[in-house]
């Protein structure tokens, strides 16, 4: 059966695949720990659960409004009025199938072929394949470790042209771990406010996992809260990560302003999906109520420990580099020392992906080499903290014994 061109060049996500041959290994017996895939260990909590419960029982089984009900909307409104600063009413939402699908559907509406968009690096695998899906042109910012994979404003000046129409920025980020303060944020701005073609998309999925614990005073910052960029900043987010709710598959965009880009968007989303389970409404609801702080606030802290934790293991690798990680749940650790040297399988090392390669195989930990999150990351992996504690010390234990055998 035939297969269009533009599917089959699309490479599939490394994340997953590392996630499947984790567990094939495990189906075949093998106790494999699995630092890949960037997914919370912890249940959703009972409140949320709960009201979704309670809207099945209500009959919510029905359509709603493609974007979401106007309950939900208010919420997601208010909330990021009220913590992000961002002026914006439930006419400005749409809710989605997940924050990748709230991506995919800016991407689509935003880009004509050959447009580009600039991406600081290294960045999440689905970045890249969704605007080359959309016709555009993924330009890569390489940020480097020495400067804790931060791009700087003449970088991002540096790279933008008269196609350009839109910038990606993740803080916290998937892979590196790293948060940009306010002010690294700003001074971005400033210089995409000085180009009225090109929108910034904030993408602050991990907004809630930010770890003053481990660089004092830092707090999230949305760009959208800013004068100049409140009706330039396309806001994505969504519950997976800070609420535990991956499965759920809730996400929101948010762009205010008179540019009528939400309708447009609600208008394809219209032709996919049309809206998410409306028994989801009532969960986003509570999600995002008082109710549901104390929770949210015990994950935050119990990733903190485990940045910490993860951060001394991977420190105390001496073939490792690494920075240390203030935010989301990711490690982004270099292992380029190791290569050119030999497993004690007999691999050799010749890249992260070699590395991941020889590492699952040998020790059974799983995961994800750094290639697919830029071109400056070949020579990284993505340890993911998503576990316990004692998990994190016992894979991490492996991951030290591999690479200490390494010659």
């Amino acid at each position: 059966m035939k297969v269009s061109s533009r599917v089959h060049r699309m490479k599939e996500s490394s994340t997953l695949a590392v996630a499947a041959r984790a567990a094939a290994l495990k189906k075949e017996g093998a106790d494999v720990v699995a630092f890949g895939t960037g997914e919370p260990d912890f249940d959703t909590p009972n409140n949320i659960k709960e009201a979704a419960i309670e809207g099945l029982r209500a009959g919510l089984t029905k359509y709603v409004a493609t974007p979401g009900t106007i309950e939900a909307r208010n919420a997601v409104a208010a909330k990021l009025r009220n913590e992000n600063g961002i002026p914006c009413k439930a006419e400005h939402i749409s809710i989605t199938a997940g924050a990748k699908h709230a991506l995919y559907l800016v991407l689509q509406t935003l880009i004509d072929p050959g447009d580009e968009v600039i991406l600081p690096t290294p960045a999440w695998v689905s970045y890249r394949p969704l605007i080359e899906l959309a016709g555009g042109r993924c330009v890569e910012v390489a940020g480097s470790m020495e400067r804790g994979f931060k791009v700087l404003p003449e970088e991002l000046a540096a790279a933008i042209t008269p196609r350009t129409v839109a910038v990606i920025l993740n803080s916290p980020s998937n892979p590196c771990g790293i948060t940009y303060t306010p002010d690294e944020i700003r001074a971005l701005c400033e210089v995409i406010a000085r180009h009225p073609s090109a929108v910034l998309v904030s993408d602050e999925i991990y907004e809630k996992l930010v770890y003053p614990e481990i660089q004092p005073g830092l707090q999230h910052f949305s760009p959208g809260s800013l004068p100049a960029m409140a009706e330039r900043t396309i806001t994505l987010n969504g519950m997976s990560k800070a609420f535990a709710m991956t499965g759920w598959r809730i996400g929101y965009v948010c762009a205010p302003g008179s540019s009528g880009f939400i309708q447009e968007l609600i208008k394809l989303q219209g032709q996919m999906t049309n809206n998410i389970p409306a028994f989801f409404m009532p969960a986003i609801v509570e999600a995002l109520s008082p109710r549901s702080t104390a929770q949210v606030e015990e994950m935050r802290v119990a990733f903190a420990r485990r940045a910490a934790v993860v951060d001394e293991l991977v420190r105390a690798i001496p073939r490792f580099r690494s920075v240390r990680s203030t935010g989301a749940f990711y490690s982004f650790p270099s292992i380029a020392a190791c290569k050119g040297l030999t497993s004690a399988g007999g691999r050799v090392i010749t890249n992260a992906q070699s590395f991941a390669e020889a590492l699952l195989l040998e020790a059974h930990v799983a995961l994800v080499p750094g290639g697919d999150f830029g071109d400056c990351a070949a020579d990284h992996i993505r340890i993911t903290f998503a576990a316990e504690e004692a998990l994190l010390r016992k894979g991490m234990a492996r991951i030290a014994e591999f690479t200490g055998a390494l010659r």
